[in-house]
């Protein structure tokens, strides 16, 4: 029957490339799978077939074959197919970038064997010898229930036997080998968060029966599910996978980063054991390549992961939940497709007729509007799940304070020297990595810069080093000033490192620890740090926001904010939210124990509405001021914003190519009220050098999204987008999350 298959590669480009279909493969399923061809000057690369057709305008004797067919059935099917063309049409990407981060594994196509055990032959007739040993006995009872198959070391560890036993066993036939995909192991650290479920509170049971509701009606709905810290949303969040469970349906669950994927992924394991598969860009490729196709078999319903698990290749997906919703780790920077894995979900929920809960105690202003025009339904948690109060919150004006109470107030320090005197534990929260912010020249008064990025270089006392949080550059510690030569050079400012110094200082006995970036570069280090702390081995914990999202640890009983007005420092829109939502994370780690939670919130802006509305646990009053300054800017969630980045190596072209896109974009812009759509810029970006390039930003703010893909296909801006000058790129960013 022949004909031809349009094929999409990771490139830009936005076409679809047609190719011959072998004869051989007329009775297969074609879309979606992936296929080895010529393209471009390589001779084999990878590409997805998105569709088949029988004619084709271009000459068929200059249309070429491909070399081979990867997959026997697609491994993008069906409505994973349309939520990819609606990202590639949303984002302004292509099919090629969206399919390719759908689906990261290359050419990959086979999953490792390991060798399992099963009942042999002889089975029965052996188990019911009136001579058999005990230790054989406890081996073979293992495989009482049919169907039953295990490694050598899960027959070792439940029943206690030797490697001689299992051997014998099988010499004997009582046992046979058999070889199946590798099965995921849960690590010593994961077991420690495995709690039994819990009675509920009179809002949970209300939550929990209203999401119950909707899964047994059938439908798309989205719920906005604001808790308190500690108000039980994650036990609301499992009670709801068992009626998704109940009614044959699998379940989705998206966390923000993948520092709190063991945590949550245990959870949900202990509470549907060989139910659950973890997916995230920190697993092996091979490990989440085989995790991806146990999905994708059907093996298991439930999915836990990170951004990238919002293409997992469930069936019969009911429910949809997003933890930790306002988190801006859910959206994807670079490279394309720049989507919000939130916003994607919410639209997989609509294709696939499932139930969505967006989960957070301090909810993005979006969601929280979304629920005022009627797309969401708000379910609350206002009180933690157990009888605990929410943690007492004092301020600590850290204004007038003297140069030894620059890191740690007196407060603070007799509150530490009470944690401790008490057995609890405290954590000790600055979200700035490093020892000093800067080191700078009392001369000249410059301070050292990176040479890539328009950022000062923070200094690193661990191994005397200045490195850029930027783009990795780093440079040892200079002896004199580069600029003016002068020896008086001294470091200002203060991190993590310089915190956890003066914490040995004033408490030399305590067992302090520190967990950021700097400390967890290895694989399972933040777990085995978290595993430590909950298990009571560290006293004092100083860390970033690692230490803001997700934990739960009973020991906690004080929270101290070294310096809370840090995320107010930075020239974007969103910094008062993102310091509110620290702030109440934060907070919400202390008093989930049996002793009440103290948090001590140092700062030198203690009249800021983000701090002060923190102090109260009061989201709403905040989200009244933050959401009247963001309607008199014209800013989300009243607008919807594009952010269109120049970039290049060369800061003049930079300049002059956002000037040009400036006029390209004043074109589809006539007759448009600014009251609809107004343009912000061209402006140099905040961070106007950035990995070795010269950085400007075209910003659109449209109160109708439509308005923003009608500009953005207007077909001289198109073709100016799609093909930059060379050595600049030119970076569209639908729904920015930053604009730095």
């Amino acid at each position: 029957m022949s004909g031809y298959i349009q094929v999409v590669f990771n490139h830009p480009l936005r076409d679809e490339f047609t190719y011959k279909k072998p004869n051989a493969w007329d009775d297969l399923p074609l879309a979606g799978s992936r296929i080895l061809a010529p393209f471009s000057n390589r001779p084999r690369q990878i590409g997805f077939i998105t569709s088949l057709s029988n004619t084709t305008d271009y000459d068929p004797a200059r249309i070429k074959e491909p070399d081979d067919l990867l997959d026997e059935s697609p491994v993008i099917t069906g409505n994973l197919m349309e939520l990819a063309r609606w990202i590639t049409d949303y984002y302004f990407c292509s099919m090629g970038e969206t399919l390719f981060a759908a689906f990261p594994f290359g050419s990959r196509t086979s999953v490792r064997q390991e060798q399992v055990y099963i009942c042999g032959p002889s089975y029965e007739t052996v188990y019911k010898q009136p001579k058999l040993s005990p230790k054989r006995r406890q081996a073979l009872e293992l495989f009482a229930e049919p169907g039953t198959a295990m490694s050598a070391a899960e027959i070792k560890e439940k029943a206690g036997v030797g490697v001689a036993v299992i051997k014998a066993l099988l010499h004997e036939n009582a046992l046979s080998l058999r070889a199946r995909p590798n099965q995921p192991r849960i690590s010593e650290a994961e077991k420690q968060y495995q709690t039994p479920p819990v009675d509920l509170n009179a809002d949970q049971v209300q939550a929990v029966r209203t999401i119950s509701d909707s899964l047994g009606m059938g439908g798309y709905h989205q719920f906005l599910l604001h808790g308190v810290t500690g108000s039980g949303k994650t036990e609301v969040f499992l009670r709801s996978i068992d009626e998704a469970l109940a009614l044959g349906k699998s379940t989705l669950v998206l966390v923000p980063e993948i520092a709190l994927t063991p945590q949550t992924a245990a959870r949900y394991r202990g509470r549907f054991p060989g139910r659950v598969e973890v997916l995230h860009s920190g697993l092996s490729q091979s490990r989440r390549f085989e995790a991806w196709m146990r999905v994708r078999a059907g093996e298991v319903p439930i999915v836990v992961g990170t951004r990238s698990a919002v293409f997992a290749p469930l069936e019969n997906l009911g429910l949809i939940i997003v933890d930790e919703e306002h988190d801006p780790s859910y959206k994807q920077s670079d490279p394309a497709p720049r989507y919000h894995a939130r916003d994607v979900a919410c639209y997989r929920g609509m294709i696939e007729k499932a139930v969505v809960v967006l989960g957070s105690a301090t909810p993005s202003l979006e969601s929280y509007e979304n629920v005022l025009r009627k797309k969401s339904t708000l379910l609350h948690l206002p009180q933690r799940a157990t009888a605990h109060a929410l943690p007492q919150i004092e301020l600590v004006d850290m204004r007038h304070r003297p140069p030894t109470e620059r890191i740690l107030s007196s407060r603070a320090r007799d509150a530490i020297e009470e944690t401790l005197s008490m057995g609890l534990q405290s954590i000790l929260f600055l979200n700035r990595r490093g020892h000093s912010t800067q080191l700078q020249c009392r001369d000249c008064g410059k301070a050292l810069e990176c040479q890539h990025c328009s950022v000062t270089l923070v200094w690193h006392s661990r191994d005397r080093s200045l490195r850029c949080h930027h783009c990795g550059y780093v440079q040892g510690e200079p002896e004199a000033c580069p600029y003016c030569r002068s020896a008086w050079i001294r470091a200002r400012g203060f991190g993590t490192e310089q915190v956890l110094e003066t914490i040995a200082s004033f408490f030399p006995s305590a067992r302090s620890e520190r967990i950021d970036l700097d400390v967890t570069q290895e694989q399972g280090s933040h777990d085995r740090i978290l595993s430590r702390f909950r298990k009571g081995e560290i006293d004092i914990l100083v860390g970033t926001q690692m230490v803001s999202k997700g934990l739960d640890m009973p020991g906690v009983r004080l929270v101290v904010v070294v310096q809370a007005e840090t995320a107010l420092n930075v020239a974007d829109f969103r910094a008062s939210e993102r310091s509110f939502s620290l702030l109440t994370q934060v907070a919400g780690r202390a008093g989930r124990g049996e002793h009440p939670g103290l948090v001590l919130v140092q700062s030198y802006a203690p009249s800021h509405y983000s701090i002060f509305t923190a102090l109260r646990h009061d989201y709403l009053a905040f989200r009244r001021i933050e959401s009247r300054f963001r309607k008199q800017l014209g800013l989300p969630p009243h607008t919807r914003l594009l952010n269109l980045r120049v970039e290049s190596e060369i800061a003049e072209k930079a300049e002059e190519l956002a000037k040009e896109m400036m006029q390209l974009i004043q074109q589809p812009l006539k007759g448009i009220a600014p009251s609809i759509c107004r343009v912000i810029g061209p402006t140099p970006c905040p961070l106007e050098k950035l990995l070795g390039r010269w950085r400007w930003q075209i910003l659109l703010a449209s109160r109708d999204g439509k308005i923003r893909q009608q500009i953005l296909n207007s077909p001289e801006l198109r073709e100016k987008l799609l093909k930059p000058p060379s050595k600049t790129r030119l970076i569209i960013d639908v729904d920015p999350i930053s604009v730095l």
